[in-house]
């Protein structure tokens, strides 16, 4: 087994950004494009939170959703737990990501008709893992929802959804954990509780966190951080 959950080699990303109008039968071509991502190579250990930073526009989310397997790279490859994911058919990718894979999105997307400990069992109907009450319980009380399991999204604070679509993202204990801003929706003291337990349990667990953040005081509570620019990495 790689020592290397993640292994990004060479990964660039180029949208095309106008086309030439169609004449007489010739498809339209590409007149323009843009470079989001450039020749981006990196690699990190398992059990540790990387923290990818840098100002807005500098690539951070396109970089999160090519090394997540939400959207592929123009060139380059993307090795995961071993794997080279953009190599793997369509149904070996999906069957990778749910047993490997946790992604945690910015809008939540949690589901209005559950209650709050309902959508963070509802991947564990899926799998053999769906009587583990206690542990559940355990991560509830740690981050401030134990008393709010019963309400529904709707009257949940935006904090609230955004922990508990953190701990739906965990309940299947994922080799690997995507974050976009996972601490955006909350305020300082909350987003500090929220990485202290993320720290806590990626060590425990020996789980691999890569999160995009703004907040240095969070960047600065993970073990690594990788900084872009322009498309590049700088630090």
């Amino acid at each position: 087994m790689s020592e290397y959950i993640l292994e990004v080699n060479n990964v660039s990303k180029i949208i095309y950004t106008d086309k030439c109008k169609k004449s007489k039968g010739v498809s339209d071509k590409p007149q323009g494009t843009s470079r989001i991502l450039d020749n981006v190579s990196f690699t990190l250990e398992r059990g540790k939170i990387t923290a990818i930073v840098g100002k807005s526009g500098s690539g951070k989310s396109t970089l999160l959703s090519i090394v997540s397997g939400i959207d592929a790279p123009t060139t380059g490859n993307v090795k995961l737990i071993g794997e080279n994911y953009y190599k793997l058919s369509k149904r070996k990718k999906a069957e990778f990501r749910n047993r490997n894979i946790g992604i945690l999105f910015q809008n939540y997307h949690l589901i209005p008709e559950l209650t709050c400990e309902e959508n963070i069992r509802m991947p564990l109907c899926f799998s053999s893992d769906s009587n583990d009450n206690p542990r559940i319980d355990e991560w509830m009380n740690a981050v401030g929802l134990y008393d709010k399991k019963k309400l529904f999204p709707r009257q949940l604070s935006g904090g609230e959804q955004q922990r508990t679509a953190i701990l739906r993202a965990l309940v299947n204990k994922p080799q690997i954990l995507f974050a976009d801003e996972p601490t955006g929706a909350l305020d300082s003291k909350t987003g500090r509780q929220i990485m202290e337990f993320l720290v806590a349990y990626t060590h425990r667990s020996n789980m691999t966190i890569v999160l995009v953040t703004h907040d240095m005081e969070i960047a600065g509570m993970c073990d690594r951080q990788i900084e872009l620019a322009d498309g590049s990495v700088v630090g």
